[in-house]
């Protein structure tokens, strides 16, 4: 049985407006809306950002970009780690964590909507 990587789904009280930031952000390119779901496509990768449901706004928990069970981070890849986490800041976030190996260069920063993202330089 064959399987591929489809999405990644991103829960938000305001879809349009998460999608609009990674498009800003990250230069995801924003694609046609359908139903609830605003979806945005980030280097071939697809993020289904929607609304929740009355139903489920009854019982979902807040979100945590803080280290946690289930899926802990997205991690994307970048040439320029440095001018990444400028124009990051100039959007607001804050960067919480921040590591030189010999490998790589990494940052930790959380999206509005709670989404811990990694940033990797690769320095090889």
């Amino acid at each position: 049985m064959a399987h591929g990587f489809h999405h990644v789904h991103i829960k938000s009280p305001n879809p349009r407006k998460t999608a609009q930031w990674w498009a800003d952000v990250f230069d995801a390119k924003l694609l046609p809306e359908h139903g609830a779901f605003c979806p945005v496509e980030l280097d071939g990768v697809l993020l289904n950002i929607s609304s929740v449901t009355p139903e489920e706004a009854k019982t979902m928990a807040q979100g945590t970009a803080a280290g946690n069970f289930g899926l802990e981070h997205v991690g994307l890849t970048t040439d320029d780690l440095d001018a990444d986490l400028a124009r990051l800041r100039e959007h607001g976030l804050e960067i919480y964590i921040l590591r030189d190996t010999p490998t790589m260069r990494m940052a930790f920063v959380e999206t509005p909507d709670n989404v811990r993202v990694e940033l990797i330089q690769p320095l090889t």
